[in-house]
């Protein structure tokens, strides 16, 4: 499974770690909209520009689930 990069898309992500959708649905309030729903085909680079979220700390939130590290 290759890591996660700003230019790869929210299913990428997704498909790829399935365990990161959470963290989705967590970015889901700072975005104020169902990021799976309104940017699936987006990259993350895009995502982070478009919804005002700060991409190192998304990517490092992602990085963190799918190593199964996520906060518990």
């Amino acid at each position: 499974m290759g890591r996660i990069t700003p230019e790869i898309t929210i299913l990428e992500v997704i498909c790829q770690h399935r365990q990161t959708e959470e963290i989705f649905r967590k970015y889901d309030v700072a975005a104020g909209t169902c990021l799976c729903c309104q940017a699936l085909f987006e990259s993350l680079a895009e995502v982070a520009r478009k919804y005002g979220l700060e991409l190192e700390k998304l990517l490092a939130d992602l990085e963190m689930a799918a190593a199964g590290r996520g906060d518990r």
